[in-house]
């Protein structure tokens, strides 16, 4: 023992010198490690010790606890707590009178608290040095509130003694209660514990948990109704264990330092003997006898290229990675496979065989309109440059045919206007072969009427009076309409000269 004492008074001397060594910048030493919180359930025995003999019953609830060092933690609890007793002669007749019972009443009473407090928690045990963190003795003191509930009853009727004596259905109290309990820590985040709890309710309350009341010094029952709840709690510890340490009501500050001075002691005397005078001394020297030949920071001769061949006896100390090596330290390393003009041409066809050429498409080309005078179909002088672009487009391009198609406002009727558009396409064709020596063959005539109007309107409209022209995608020609109207529109060209051939 006086050898323990020694030793703890030279750890905490220790300490102190050094702290005060050391500046605000240096290394401090956290003695209080992060550790986890404790979630746990209890049940055991409960019984009330008051003025009627109590009968066995239960309790059971949950409890938070979390350390606030190694010897004081914090300790929510809340729980359920049923109680009962009665009595088997009659020694109270002014109590059976309160009730209205008759005089020769046997108290007999159930009652039950729900409740929750905060808890001071002290472990008895952290003075200890050595110990194997495996028993934890403590005792702890604490305050709350509870909701009570009680009733006596004369096997006739049932009488609920709180709202009957003070008109009050919630019945909330306050408390304080203690007790000691002994902890066992059964894994590394399961610990067991055996603990006995004494809670006595503050105010009138406290002594009307059973129904029968303090009556004076001359009475023979208690002034203090005292809630006994003896249980068996099972805790387990929060978080990982590879972040935080177990609750610290299971570790010591004293267990570390002691653990820490052991280490230091336990390392070996520095002996700077280099029997190979390689330069690394033989503590840590992985081979003791290198034969004189360059060695790592562990002693070891070199080995360059990592084949597991030391350079000195390697006869390719840097063989190129990736190949087997002989025993020898040689790389194997195979001939290279390389490729003829045979195979060249093998695969440079394929490649283009496996290309999908895109199909060409039909021309689309943007050709112009013309327009027409109101109810006329010759064309006009302004007209003369648009269908110079059409004949050109003929020209660089014979395989194209041109799908000429004439339309009209809506200022006539139907026949008549499917007519003048058949003459205005006729028209336009006609200055085509004649002007421009254009083969009639690729000119395809369509008249569409009054439909397909440019301009949304029933009246004269200029944009309507046209004829477009595109590229011609296996439409046949259109006849001239035959439907009882003979003549439509003024014709006439305005235009002279010779035709140019090759159009």
């Amino acid at each position: 023992m006086t050898r323990k004492v020694s030793v703890l008074l030279a750890l905490l001397i220790g300490l102190f010198a050094y702290a005060q060594a050391q500046d605000d910048n240096s290394l401090k030493i956290t003695s209080k490690p992060d550790d986890m919180w404790e979630v746990g359930i209890h049940l055991g025995h409960n019984f009330l010790s008051g003025d009627v003999d109590w009968n066995s019953n239960f309790g059971v609830g949950l409890h938070l606890r979390k350390s606030i060092d190694y010897v004081f933690s914090i300790r929510l609890d809340a729980g359920y707590y049923a109680m009962g007793g009665e009595e088997d002669e009659n020694r109270r007749p002014a109590d059976a009178a309160v009730y209205g019972f008759a005089s020769n009443w046997m108290p007999d009473y159930s009652a039950s608290a729900l409740a929750g407090d905060i808890n001071a928690v002290i472990s008895l045990n952290q003075m200890k040095v050595g110990r194997t963190g495996k028993i934890n003795p403590y005792v702890f003191l604490g305050a709350g509130l509870a909701s009570l509930n009680s009733t006596v009853t004369d096997g006739t009727r049932e009488v609920d003694v709180f709202s009957d004596r003070f008109d009050d259905n919630w019945n909330i109290s306050t408390y304080l209660d203690g007790g000691a309990g002994i902890g066992f820590k059964i894994a590394d985040k399961i610990s067991l514990s055996i603990e006995h709890k004494v809670t006595r309710f503050l105010g009138r309350r406290d002594d009307l948990v059973d129904g029968v009341e303090f009556r004076g010094f001359n009475s023979i029952t208690s002034e203090a109704d005292l809630m006994n709840y003896t249980n068996v709690r099972l805790g387990i510890a929060l978080g990982d264990s590879n972040e935080k340490s177990a609750p610290l009501w299971w570790a010591s500050p004293l267990d570390l330092m002691v653990e820490d001075l052991a280490e230091v002691k336990a390392r070996p005397k520095l002996d700077l003997t280099d029997t190979d005078g390689d330069g690394i001394i033989d503590m840590i020297d992985q081979e003791v006898n290198s034969p004189g030949t360059p060695v790592d920071t562990r002693g070891v001769s070199l080995d360059s290229d990592g084949d597991g061949i030391a350079d000195y006896k390697d006869k390719e100390p840097y063989s190129p990675p990736g190949y087997k090596i002989d025993s020898e330290g040689v790389a194997q390393i195979p001939e290279p496979d390389l490729l003829d003009e045979g195979d060249v041409n093998r695969i440079v066809d394929a490649k283009i065989a496996a290309i999908d050429i895109p199909q060409p498409q039909p021309l689309d080309w943007f050709l112009p309109m013309i327009n027409f005078d109101n109810n006329s179909y010759a064309v006009k002088n302004s007209e003369y440059s648009k269908l110079h672009q059409v004949a050109t487009v003929l020209k660089n391009n014979p395989s194209v045919r041109v799908l000429v198609k004439g339309y009209t406002d809506k200022t006539a009727g139907n026949c008549y206007n499917d007519l003048l558009s058949y003459n205005r396409a006729q028209a336009a064709i006609d200055y085509l072969v004649s002007k421009y020596g254009a083969d009639r063959s690729r000119l395809v005539l369509n008249w569409g009427g009054e439909n397909d109007t440019l301009v949304p309107t029933n009246g004269k409209s200029l944009i309507n009076r046209r004829v477009e022209f595109s590229v011609a995608q296996g439409e046949s020609e259109m006849g001239r309409p035959d439907c009882g109207v003979n003549k439509a529109g003024r014709g006439g060209s305005s235009y002279s000269g010779n035709k140019e051939a090759g159009y």
